[in-house]
């Protein structure tokens, strides 16, 4: 301050003081006539939501020598630091676009206002732009879309967007502040995720659609038909069709559904060119119908090009064949090559395997129908159906020769049969009906079981090697060698036990002594006879005692001896002790007064 006159000193000539110190954020020192910022314990934030912009006090003079007062206003003017990062009003943005909106259509404003990112700095500080960075997780992002206009923050695209191809896309967008340094200049990023609506870009395709190696195209489909010569419409109509003809628009997910285009089908062109007074196809079902009779003796076969097109004008239109053999007149009965059918498959088969012809599985069950209208050579056509168990099979419905698949596990521990019966049709007369039997083979998927889980034997020291200690029996319901069973010692023997490999039976082995009061804990495993790779087994423990010989261990009382006190005055017949007994063997005891009364006072009851 530049303040004619002293405050300090022997003679001051001057007084200076602070007024409206609001908050005394302002320190005077009035002898050297300065002002400091007292920001102790505290700090100048220009920011909201403090927002300090400036600072105003009056500083008053008061002149000593003759009295007067001057107030002198001081504005401390607090300029703003790039302290504030921008800030996202959401972290996730959300657009739905067109896969036909143009290249260089605006597809999102969602930050414009304060909807986007905001920044509390002030001036350059304070203003927002914002950019597309790469995503890692997303690479094509940053280039399908860019923001031409970094201060306004609108998206706009920049490559064509296909829904079939891409459907989603996950764009960063950051936001930075425009400090002239930049250096010092902060980010914040937000997520936009663009849905891509499906559009009306693709024409229909046919069904079933194969697609070509490494393409997303179809292969060219030939549709079959066949209908007898001379055959009244009215018994054939609809045609029927194999596969069945059917188109659908490739753009399958248009929105809102009420917008999706509906098909239309014709008959393009056909051979021979007189083709379309016998024909005529259905534009919204694609049902073929025959219009009269056809001699064969003009006509045996018709090659069609069927068109499906969208009913709004879409100019991309599919196109197939349609081949249509002429039968002779069907005065002949499709038949089968056999009169029964036998086919096997494994009880471990997955679903959709194809029943063989033999039990090695090496080759298909052939079943074969055919109609003697039709040439040998030539797919008759006829569709082959189950009289029973169509739950468990499916036969094929294409060329000569035809085929029975697994519609669901199959169990032989359940079932080891099945027989049922196949007719032939071919859309007028029927087969007679052939006899199929299906034989399921054993798979091992049945461990052997023991009818316990542990087993107690008590021997004797006078038992000779080869006698028997107890015959073990497991079981396994599988059949042939899955099912047969061989035993073996595993551990606990030490050498004194043998067991027979096929019967279980386990015998005291040669040249051993049992001893008295030992015991032995065999672990013995039940094997099936599969091979190693799908062998089962399971274990069972036995426990062995050995005993002296049978009648060679004496009874015991529980005490050595007993000590009573009688009155005089008992009357004859009361009980005086109960005495026991236990035997090792657990052979019958029988109680007898051995010595001590030779009067025969008392009386000891045998049992």
């Amino acid at each position: 301050m530049l303040i004619k006159g002293t405050a300090g000193g022997s003679d001051p000539t001057i007084e200076l003081t602070l007024k409206d110190n609001t908050d005394y954020w302002v320190i005077l020192d009035p002898i050297n006539q300065r002002l400091y910022l007292n920001s102790t314990g505290r700090i100048l934030d220009r920011d909201p939501p403090v927002s300090i912009q400036s600072i105003v006090v009056q500083v008053q003079c008061i002149n000593r020598k003759v009295g007067t007062i001057i107030n002198h206003e001081v504005r401390i003017v607090v300029r703003d630091r790039n302290d504030n990062s921008p800030k996202f009003q959401q972290e996730q943005y959300y657009v739905t676009v067109n896969e036909l909106t143009p290249v260089g259509t605006t597809i999102f404003t969602g930050f414009s206002g304060n909807k986007g990112a905001t920044d509390i700095d002030d001036g350059p500080n304070g203003q927002i732009e914002y950019v597309i960075q790469y995503n890692p997780s997303d690479p094509t992002s940053n280039r399908t879309f860019d923001i031409p206009l970094t201060l306004s923050g609108a998206i706009v695209l920049r490559e064509r967007l296909n829904y079939e191809e891409k459907s989603r896309y996950f764009v960063i967008v950051q936001a930075n502040d425009r400090a002239q340094n930049l250096v010092e200049r902060r980010t914040s990023t937000a997520t936009l995720t663009v849905d891509v609506l499906d559009g009306d870009d693709l024409g229909p395709m046919f069904l079933p659609c194969i697609l070509v190696f490494n393409t997303l195209d179809c292969r060219p489909l030939t549709y079959q038909a066949s209908l007898p010569e001379l055959t009244d419409p009215a018994q054939v109509n609809p045609i029927n069709v194999t596969p069945p003809i059917q188109a659908v628009d490739q753009d399958r997910n248009i929105q809102p559904a009420s917008d999706r285009p509906g098909i239309l089908y014709s008959i393009l062109v056909g051979t021979p060119e007189d083709y379309s007074p016998y024909f005529s196809m259905n534009a919204t079902t694609a049902k073929l119908s025959l219009l009269k009779p056809i001699n064969r003796d003009f006509h045996q076969k018709f090659d069609l090009v069927i068109k499906a097109e969208q009913d709004n004008g879409h100019p991309l239109p599919a196109f197939a064949n349609l081949h249509i053999e002429v039968l002779d007149e069907n005065n002949q009965k499709p038949f089968f090559t056999k009169s029964t059918y036998e086919g096997f498959i494994s009880e471990s088969s997955p679903v959709g395997t194809t029943i063989s012809d033999n039990q090695n599985l090496t080759s298909p069950l052939h079943i074969i129908a055919l109609d003697n209208d039709v040439e040998e050579t030539k797919d008759p056509l006829l569709h082959l159906f189950l009289n029973d168990y169509n739950t468990f099979f499916t036969v094929t419905q294409n060329g000569i020769a035809r085929y029975l698949t697994l519609l669901q596990p199959v169990d032989r521990e359940f079932q080891q049969l099945y027989t049922f019966s196949i007719t032939a049709s071919d859309g007028v007369q029927e087969s007679l009906p052939v006899t199929v039997n299906i034989f399921v083979l054993d798979a091992n998927d049945n461990s052997p079981t023991f009818s316990n889980i542990s087993y107690n034997v008590k021997i004797y020291t006078d038992m000779r090697p080869g006698e028997s200690v107890i015959k073990l029996t497991a079981m396994d319901v599988d059949e042939g060698p899955n099912g047969q069973i061989r035993y073996e010692i595993l551990a606990g023997d030490q050498g004194d036990f043998t067991i027979n490999d096929k019967t279980g039976l386990i015998t005291i082995a040669p040249g051993i002594t049992l001893v008295v009061g030992r015991s032995y804990t065999l672990t013995i495993k039940a094997s099936d006879g599969a091979p190693l790779a799908q062998k089962r087994s399971s274990i069972t423990t036995v426990y062995i005692e050995v005993l002296p010989p049978n009648n060679q261990s004496p009874p015991r009382f529980l005490q050595q001896m007993y000590s009573l006190e009688l009155s005089e005055a008992m009357r004859i017949g009361a009980i005086l002790l109960n005495l026991q007994a236990t035997d090792r063997e657990g052979d019958p005891i029988k109680y007898i007064i051995q010595n001590g009364d030779p009067q025969q006072i008392f009386n000891l009851s045998e049992k």
